[in-house]
């Protein structure tokens, strides 16, 4: 990327960035919090009723990522990011509303559709804002800081839904919801003027600006010709296969040790995980791209996942699963951390939308197809044996991801 084109962030407009990205992640958390809430209490079969939902969260993806890809790398990142956070406020205040007025999870799912539409915006859009924003050294800790608002939002949005769906109503999280997407669209507002008025000088060389057709075509041959991009592409999918299986897994566990109508143990469940990937992200700080302590570390938080399945499958009460939900929080959040920064920083800056669309299709692909494998599975073996198998296939699959890919990503990236 030429450097004319990147024009850090004032690290006041950097605050209201992290501000904007809590307030937001907020959103996203007590959303999917309220719907696994109204899932686990009015549905029949919860963990095929979850599946459902995020088979109607991930349907966008197969339809519309390659063009939205090709939208975001056309469009101003920033007007982005302010005009989904409006969008998704919208969705998230009509879902009572539906809900109430049908009695019918149908057309709450068109609206998790039309959301998870709007996330496909936003999602690339701010993956690659965040490279023009900060340089490449700053990546791993910028993006370690920005986990930290990831954070606060699964311990404010389970921790407060819980809090608001027992003691006030379940609705109430959701107008809550949608009010957090308005907050985070009014901060990102100041930073999207910001960048109008402070616009970097134009480079001498044109601007590339092909046709929607001939940038998605760009778009599968730069994902073909960047091997750099499987290995940290390769460590999500595994981590998304893991939230797809633990979350249809752990959903009834959670239900059996619940009083009938709370959600406060649910609610205890996500604060736990939001705590451990605090911790994780912390230690993510203190690490550097491109070193062999990184990927002894990274193997590590692979092989964390065997006693937090442990803990879960093994353990009895909820005291085991807010265990095992902080020590899946505390090897997850590095692992995620550490492979968005190095996919930020390894892909150009004229193809980023379309490739981080296109991770956003693989990733959730395999969380879809892991919530219906452990769905479907669920009703031939028990959970806990199921959680066992699911641990010890994540561990030894980012093991040997990680030694087989590490070594050899360094290689490439020398040829490129």
């Amino acid at each position: 990327m030429s450097t004319t084109t990147r024009r850090e962030l004032p690290i006041v407009f950097f605050t209201m960035f992290w501000a904007a990205q809590t307030v937001s992640l907020f959103g996203d958390r007590l959303n999917n919090f309220s719907l696994m809430a109204i899932i686990n209490n009015f549905a029949d079969d919860p963990s095929m009723t979850l599946s459902k939902f995020y088979l109607a969260m991930t349907l966008p993806l197969f339809l519309l990522a390659p063009l939205i890809g090709a939208l975001v790398d056309r469009l101003n990142k920033r007007w982005i990011l302010v005009a989904t956070d409006l969008c998704r406020g919208l969705l998230a205040c009509a879902i009572p509303i539906l809900f109430v007025a049908t009695g019918d999870f149908l057309p709450v799912m068109a609206v998790v559709f039309l959301i998870a539409t709007a996330n496909l915006f936003f999602l690339p859009a701010k993956s690659s804002l965040i490279p023009e924003l900060v340089s490449h050294e700053q990546l791993l800790h910028v993006n370690s800081i920005l986990w930290a608002a990831g954070i606060a939002g699964v311990i404010g949005g389970f921790l407060g839904g819980g809090i608001i769906y027992d003691y006030f109503s379940w609705s109430a999280c959701f107008y809550l919801d949608g009010a957090s997407y308005f907050i985070s669209a009014s901060l990102l507002l100041g930073i999207a003027v910001h960048g109008m008025k402070n616009r970097p000088p134009e480079p001498h060389e044109k601007t590339y600006h092909p046709g929607i057709r001939k940038a998605i075509l760009d778009g599968v041959r730069a994902i073909r010709n960047t091997p750099l991009v499987l290995r940290p592409i390769g460590v999500q999918s595994l981590l998304y296969v893991a939230g797809g299986g633990f979350s249809v897994l752990a959903l009834p566990m959670i239900k059996e040790v619940s009083r009938p109508g709370s959600s406060l143990p649910l609610s205890a469940a996500g604060l736990s995980l939001g705590v451990g990937m605090g911790v994780g992200s912390f230690v993510s700080s203190r690490l550097r791209l491109g070193t062999r302590s990184k990927e002894r570390f990274e193997m590590a938080f692979f092989a964390l996942l065997v006693p937090a399945t442990l803990a879960i499958a093994l353990g009895r009460g909820l005291g085991a699963i807010i265990a095992g939900a902080f020590l899946g929080g505390a090897a997850a959040a590095p692992l995620l951390v550490i492979a968005e920064s190095e996919l930020q920083r390894d892909i150009g800056e004229s193809v980023r939308g379309r490739l981080f669309a296109f991770r956003e299709i693989v990733t959730k692909s395999f969380f879809i197809a892991s919530s219906f494998l452990f769905s479907w599975l669920a009703g031939f073996a028990g959970k806990s044996a199921l959680l066992l198998i699911l641990g010890l296939f994540l561990a030894c699959a980012g093991i040997l991801w990680i030694s087989m890919i590490g070594g050899s990503g360094c290689r490439l990236q020398k040829r490129y």
